[in-house]
């Protein structure tokens, strides 16, 4: 996880990846019904840049993130910002099981930095209320060229069905999928949709 440790102090700086975090925040908001009650995990969540878009309109948010340097740059946000309600956590999915189970999961331009995407959504599913949500934005399936340097990406993108599979395989119902933003970039857009699926 180098390359985000290295840009972590200047990744919100990029005013696409800060536009694109309020869009599919935005889009969260008006798919799912949050719940001030709620505790939400924001798997890869970076700096926080949806961490903190969602956190004023729930209880709880954990912010996991792989990445040394950009729990950090979290972690400093939560200091300056008072944002109690923001528990930023550093390690891999695999190695937490949490005592209480999510009301709401939520990602943004991470599960292709996944390898096994299908354990993944069994590992969300796992950690998921029955009837609780999640909410997954991504690239839709492009020809891998919207990363400079494809180091740690193993899907370049994702089509509907694919996508929709992984959640079914983990008993998790779509509710919806729909393309909420796009980025422009080598000259051409880059569709961004958002999955949302519930635990049956």
């Amino acid at each position: 996880m180098g390359l985000f440790d290295e840009a972590a102090r200047t990744w919100d700086l990029k005013l696409p990846r800060v536009e694109t975090a309020r869009k599919v925040g935005e889009v969260i908001l008006s798919s799912v019904p949050v719940s001030k009650g709620w505790r939400v995990l924001d798997f890869g969540a970076g700096t926080g840049l949806l961490t903190f878009f969602l956190a004023p309109h729930v209880s709880e948010i954990v912010a996991l993130d792989t990445s040394t340097g950009m729990i950090e740059v979290l972690r400093e946000k939560v200091e300056k910002l008072g944002a109690r309600n923001v528990k930023p956590l550093q390690g891999s999915y695999g190695d937490f099981k949490f005592e209480a189970p999510f009301d709401l999961i939520v990602s943004s331009m991470s599960v292709h930095h996944v390898k096994d995407v299908e354990g993944l959504f069994r590992w969300f599913s796992s950690n998921l209320k029955r009837g609780g949500y999640v909410a997954i934005a991504d690239l839709l399936k492009e020809d891998g060229t919207f990363h400079s340097d494809n180091t740690g990406v193993y899907h370049f993108g994702f089509d509907r069905e694919e996508f929709e599979s992984y959640m079914v395989s983990a008993g998790i119902e779509s509710v919806s999928f729909n393309i909420v933003h796009s980025i422009e970039k080598n000259g051409r857009e880059y569709p961004i949709f958002l999955s949302v699926g519930q635990k049956v």
